[in-house]
């Protein structure tokens, strides 16, 4: 059951990732794409709040104090991985931002061993390494580095990778010790308290004029269908992805979900964006696959 709703969850994040990827072109600037953010956030919240509304009523909406925290550091650590996702692209550090997604992921599975009694094994620590390995091939086999990697750049990508896994982390603790509170509240806060976030870092990091806010507000328009299926999908796959943490051990989950996201990315750009495949693209998906093997099937 774990499986079919990490799968679930991997689907609606692909579709996201389809989604950004045809908007790109239309978000050039770290304010406009802030401002696209929040807006997904807020959707996200929306969302989140309906869901609830129907499926579970509005004394859900009351939390008690340790569910209350766990949402509060959740939105936090959401929010401040996309603000540093944002810097770090803007900071020319993008085509390393996966290496520091998947090496995030040791977070919850060294967490886990105190905080969940899970184990971890020689074999899945390989099958990590190999994943690691594959981000870093998949993510630079079409680009070229052209200048060295500064201090400041690999703070960035340190403090982006942390945020991921603090995410994953508090989600499995979540899972773990708030058994009484419904996923669907949980997320809902999540995004409530992440789109908080990022409207006060938003305010505080930019300035807006009145021409920004045409131009930006005229963007958004035309790609608003793509942010509204986006948000629907963001959300949906946090909430299968948090399904998939009641049934799946972290070191099952959140590496291989990082791993299976990378292999479907890579065929989705070659089969829809028509962007050929090249032998180290091929090398690096045969990396990944194995390590996912090792850790699934060989532990």
């Amino acid at each position: 059951m774990g499986y079919i709703f990490l799968f679930l969850s991997l689907f609606a994040g692909l579709t996201k990732a389809y989604c950004g990827k045809k908007t790109s072109g239309h978000l050039t600037g770290y304010q406009e794409a802030m401002l696209a953010n929040i807006l997904r956030m807020f959707l996200c919240t929306l969302i989140g709040l309906v869901l609830v509304l129907i499926t579970e009523g509005t004394h859900f909406l009351l939390l008690d104090t340790d569910t209350l925290l766990l949402s509060i550091f959740s939105g936090i650590t959401t929010a401040m991985f996309v603000v540093l996702w944002l810097i770090c692209v803007k900071t020319g550090a993008y085509m390393m931002i996966e290496v520091f997604i998947m090496l995030g992921v040791t977070i919850p599975l060294l967490m886990g061993i105190p905080f969940f009694h899970e184990s971890v094994t020689i074999i899945q620590w390989l099958g990590i390494a190999l994943l690691c390995i594959a981000s870093f091939v998949l993510c630079s086999y079409n680009n070229t580095i052209k200048q060295k990697l500064t201090l400041k750049a690999l703070v960035l990508l340190v403090l982006c990778g942390m945020s991921s896994g603090l995410t994953d982390f508090l989600q499995k603790l979540f899972i773990s010790t708030q058994h009484h509170v419904p996923i669907s509240v949980f997320n809902l806060y999540t995004y409530l308290f992440s789109l908080l976030f990022l409207i006060f870092v938003f305010c505080c990091t930019t300035k807006k004029t009145v021409t920004d806010k045409e131009i930006i507000g005229s963007k958004l328009k035309k790609i608003g269908g793509y942010i509204l299926v986006m948000s629907v999908c963001l959300f949906a796959s946090s909430f299968f992805k948090t399904y998939a943490a009641v049934y799946l051990d972290s070191v099952q989950l959140y590496p291989v979900s990082q791993g299976l996201a990378l292999i479907l990315s890579s065929f989705m750009s070659a089969v829809f964006f028509k962007e050929k495949p090249t032998k180290k693209s091929i090398v690096g998906l045969c990396i990944a696959f194995v390590g996912i093997i090792m850790i699934n099937f060989l532990s």
